[in-house]
């Protein structure tokens, strides 16, 4: 007699016996052959990796993608933009291009080179050479293997070289930013307090308390509209605003340091986003014995309970105006100036909403592939100066591939795909020995 398969035991628990969160990260790290998701001096400076360790880093991070995946689930999507359908076919189109690219970067800056570039995130704000392209500049195209092998384009034997050179691209950038130990947010106890202490005390010593319920009001309405614009402006998806923190403060209470990004001129649709600066830096301080809060592999805060806004005490915002605008030139944003962009968010929302009804369902994916593809090696391309140089090789030239795997991808189909691979384990095939 043929067991009944139940789904709900896999979204309970990775593999039907993993949890999620802290419990999760131990039990896993417990099960993986070497502690290879903690980098070091030596281990990230390798060119070739061990079976073990090529396979342990997978491992963790199928469960990582799972805990990540379960914890999404309430992100919602705007309707307009084909998100998991642009998403999947950019997997697969990072697999079968990024490790071009990332060699392009890695032989442009050197491996020293490009551990300093990611030690960006500990001295800046407002910069998305941050944590969520650590992680999704090596889990999102090897997630994109796993669909190349489910759609039988590739073999878990193949490219063998490819998949070390992107763990490994990673995990640089991983180690640029935290030092040694481990990468992943979920192995940090689901926290991201990268900035180095005296560029945070420098950002924090200027929040000002919210005495006043109508400043408070005005805040919480800055913060959501210059949230939904980013979202909407990288076509539904959270490249644009990344969390730090939390960070404990002398006084007793905790701090998130939160980037919105407004102004990205990379794409064509830019120009809903004029006048506005580049980045906005929120500081949001909060009573530790009030509020707990975890944050994500992307960047995303998470609170008991769950309307941590409420609990807001005190902050202040900063305007970074170009991509390139120095540290020590942020401007402290007054209220007036931020009723301003307030206004100038809702306005380019809806402009935003108006390009949207003007694409079809395929230029819509076609937008989206190219926000995802770039917005993972975009960054650091830009700071190295060969962005141009990416685009010249054909950066945004779908691969054979990708166009191969679209037709499944975008239909009811799909889910056959990428179920097993998201949630049942399948998006993360083990190597064997050479």
């Amino acid at each position: 007699m043929t067991e009944t398969f139940d789904p709900a035991t896999y979204l309970a628990a990775f593999l039907g016996e993993v949890p999620q969160g802290e419990p999760g990260n131990a039990m896993m790290r417990d099960r993986l052959a070497v502690p290879f998701i903690d980098t070091t001096h030596e281990n990230v400076r390798r060119e070739r990796l061990e079976t073990d360790e090529v396979n342990s880093w997978l491992d963790y991070a199928a469960w990582n993608l799972w805990d990540f995946i379960l914890g999404r689930a309430s992100e919602g999507e705007s309707g307009l933009i084909p998100r998991q359908e642009y998403e999947t076919v950019s997997f697969v189109q990072q697999w079968n291009t990024y490790p071009k690219f990332q060699q392009m970067l890695t032989d442009e800056l050197g491996v020293e080179g490009l551990l300093e570039l990611a030690k960006t995130s500990t001295r800046e704000v407002g910069t998305k050479i941050n944590v969520t392209r650590n992680w999704a500049a090596s889990v999102c195209p090897i997630l994109g293997r796993g669909i190349g092998i489910e759609l039988d384009q590739d073999t878990a034997a193949s490219r063998r070289e490819d998949l070390e050179s992107i763990i490994q691209y990673g995990r640089r950038l991983q180690n640029g930013t935290w030092g040694d130990g481990p990468g992943f947010v979920s192995a940090r106890g689901f926290k991201v307090p990268t900035l180095d202490d005296d560029v945070l005390q420098s950002l924090v010593s200027q929040a000002k308390p919210f005495d006043d319920p109508e400043d408070l009001a005005s805040f919480r309405a800055f913060n959501a509209r210059t949230e939904l614009f980013g979202f909407m402006l990288h076509y539904d998806c959270r490249a644009g605003m990344a969390d730090t923190g939390p960070y404990p403060l002398p006084d007793g209470r905790v701090a998130i340091v939160r980037d919105h990004f407004l102004n990205e001129t990379a794409y064509p649709w830019a120009g809903v986003a004029e006048g506005l600066p580049y980045c906005v830096t929120e500081v949001l301080i909060f009573p530790a014995d009030k509020v707990s809060m975890v944050v994500t592999e992307i960047q995303t805060t998470f609170s008991e309970p769950s309307n941590y806004l409420d609990y807001l005490e005190a902050g202040v915002v900063f305007a970074r105006d170009r991509i390139d605008t120095p540290m020590g030139e942020l401007r402290v944003l007054e209220q007036e100036e931020m009723a301003r962009i307030s206004a100038q968010c809702r306005k380019g929302t809806m402009d935003m909403y108006k390009v949207l009804a003007k694409k079809s369902h395929e230029e819509k994916i076609r937008d989206g592939v190219m926000v995802y593809t770039r917005e993972f090696l975009l960054p650091h391309a830009t700071r190295a100066g060969i962005w141009d140089k990416f685009l010249a090789e054909g950066f945004d030239t779908l691969h054979p591939n990708a166009q191969a795997a679209w037709p499944v991808l975008t239909s009811p189909r799909a889910a056959e795909i990428l179920t097993p691979v998201l949630l049942f384990g399948k998006g993360f095939p083990h190597v064997t020995e050479e």
